[in-house]
């Protein structure tokens, strides 16, 4: 795994990307953390997703694609890729001739994707690289219908943080974005907006080894109101372990602070569509 990361790292340098010195940068911070070194680089703000894919694709010896594009997906690839398997897999079927699949994917080492796509469709795979924003695009686009008002889907979030600055910060861009933002620096607080206002997403800055944290996801999970919904968690250490304790909390994902506003608004994206989809209007 550490040949790989490095090969990787070496390969960004050789392509210019990035220079030997913010490498060496990044594999002494992910040897602290143990994150990716893509995570690390584009965290940095070092890379990109498409510097990544790019990378990938020369390193595996794939087709990558930085754009998707098609007038509509045909019924035949509906049958094969539903929309439920797209999401929670992050695919997306860019053609089928015959018995081969053109499959957008991220992750060119995700073999049990492609293994299970396989085996279900009894077809062959031909993997095409692309980035997870591009494919969730291409899934919003195609399956859910891109033009879906905010006003009329999922759209409360409670973002539950100390820090004015982040908690404002993050309303802003939420605001901004057309969802509907309600903020509290508190449990009481939290407490009160979740049962007022049923929020559909809630964001928490946590650290996992706080007692005041855990007992805040307990009681929302325990909330008739809330113990359903999804929750994201802004936290400011950045450990495997820490993550997997967040995980373990019940946490359907993690972003790590400094917040990256651009990630941090698809993966809000991304958990509103997961779980609530089939509530999302079409035109």
């Amino acid at each position: 795994m550490i040949q790989l990361r490095k090969r990787f790292g070496e390969i960004l340098v050789e392509a210019g990307v990035i220079t030997n010195s913010v490498l060496t940068g990044a594999l002494q911070a992910q040897k602290k953390s143990g994150l990716s070194l893509g995570r690390i680089l584009e965290d940095m703000g070092a890379i990109s997703d498409w510097d990544i894919t790019s990378c990938l694709a020369r390193q595996f010896n794939l087709v990558a694609v930085q754009t998707i594009s098609a007038p509509a997906i045909p019924e035949n690839l509906r049958q094969v890729i539903d929309c439920d398997m797209a999401i929670k897999k992050n695919i997306f079927p860019l053609g089928l001739k015959g018995k081969l699949l053109r499959l957008a994917i991220s992750n060119p080492l995700d073999f049990d994707t492609l293994d299970k796509v396989a085996f279900r469709t009894a077809l062959r795979i031909e993997p095409v690289l692309a980035t997870p924003t591009e494919i969730f695009k291409a899934i919003k686009r195609y399956y859910l219908s891109e033009g879906s008002s905010k006003d009329s889907a999922p759209n409360k979030v409670l973002i539950i943080d100390a820090n004015d600055f982040y908690r404002g910060t993050v309303c802003a861009h939420l605001r901004n974005a057309g969802y509907q933002p309600f903020f509290a620096s508190s449990m009481t607080a939290a407490f009160k907006l979740a049962t007022q206002e049923n929020p559909h997403l809630i964001l928490l800055s946590t650290t996992s080894n706080t007692a005041q944290s855990k007992t805040l996801i307990k009681t929302l999970q325990n909330n008739v109101a809330t113990q359903n919904r999804p929750f994201i968690a802004l936290s400011a250490t950045t450990s495997p372990e820490e993550e997997a304790s967040l995980l373990g909390m019940g946490f359907f994902d993690i972003i790590f602070k400094p917040l990256n506003y651009v990630r941090l608004l698809a993966r809000i994206e991304r958990t509103i569509r997961f779980f609530y989809h089939k509530q999302v209007p079409h035109r």
